[in-house]
Parts: structure tokens; C-alpha cells; sequence
């Protein structure tokens, strides 16, 4: 399970996008239950321009207050501990809670554009989640 990163975006392997993918099919409709409609970020069949769309909807039947929020660095900084805590309320499978953890835990290694490597995360570290496969924890 080892991630090459470039330019921040993680790459899982063929078997991990299989795996990720295959969790989330079981997993999403169990989280969109309870999100809202006014919801867009990180949903299927939902766009960016959809939520635009909304907006722009909600502008002209008079509404005039927008909220937007994106927190800088969010994901890496995600106690593990709390987000299996919060998963595992929803989720009573220890198979499956076993293999997000294992995804949480897999070191990742980093290249610069110079050529240079380095590994994050691992075992023994308890904040952040891997970005850019099918599972964003």
C-alpha cells in the first residue's frame, strides 16, 4: 500500500482504487443519508456548478446571505482516533473499520520536483488522511 505523491495529490495502486472503490459503494449511501440537499462538496452526482446554480436561485428569490466555508489543511489535520470513533457510530463492521484504518495508517511517500523522496504518515501517526483516492476518510 505504498502512495507516490507528486505535486500533493496522492496515487493509490490498482488494487487500492478497486478496494477504495468497492468501500465506497458500501459506505456512501449509509453518510448521504444524512446530509442535506443545500449540500454539494464531495457528493455524487452533484457538481460544482450545480451549487452554483443554487445559489444563484436562492439570489434571485430574495435570499441575499451566502455561506462558504473551506477550512485550509483540514484534512491533515483529522485526529484518527475521533474519525474511527465517529465512522464506527454509523458503521458496526470490523472488517471494515480494520481496512480505513489501515488506511489511515499507510505511510506515504512524498517527491519533490527535484527528485527528492520522503514518507509521511505511517503507523505511528495519528492525524491526516491520504487525498486523491476513491476513500477520502
Amino acid at each position: 500500500m505504498l502512495r507516490e505523491v507528486q505535486c500533493e495529490t496522492t496515487v493509490p495502486t490498482v488494487r487500492d482504487r478497486v478496494a477504495q472503490t468497492a468501500a465506497t459503494l458500501v459506505l456512501s449511501p449509509i453518510f448521504e443519508a444524512d446530509f442535506t440537499d443545500a449540500m454539494y462538496g464531495y457528493r455524487p452526482r452533484r457538481s460544482a456548478q450545480q451549487a452554483v446554480t443554487a445559489v444563484h436561485d436562492a439570489l434571485r428569490a430574495g435570499y441575499t446571505d451566502v455561506v462558504d466555508a473551506d477550512l485550509s489543511k483540514y484534512f491533515d489535520t483529522i485526529p484518527h482516533t475521533d474519525l474511527l470513533k465517529s465512522v464506527a457510530r454509523r458503521v458496526s463492521d470490523g472488517a471494515m473499520l480494520h481496512l480505513l484504518r489501515g488506511w489511515l495508517k499507510v505511510p506515504v511517500e512524498e517527491r519533490a520536483p527535484n527528485g527528492s523522496r520522503r514518507m509521511t504518515g505511517g503507523r505511528h501517526h495519528g492525524m491526516g488522511t491520504p487525498q486523491g483516492g476513491e476513500v477520502t476518510c
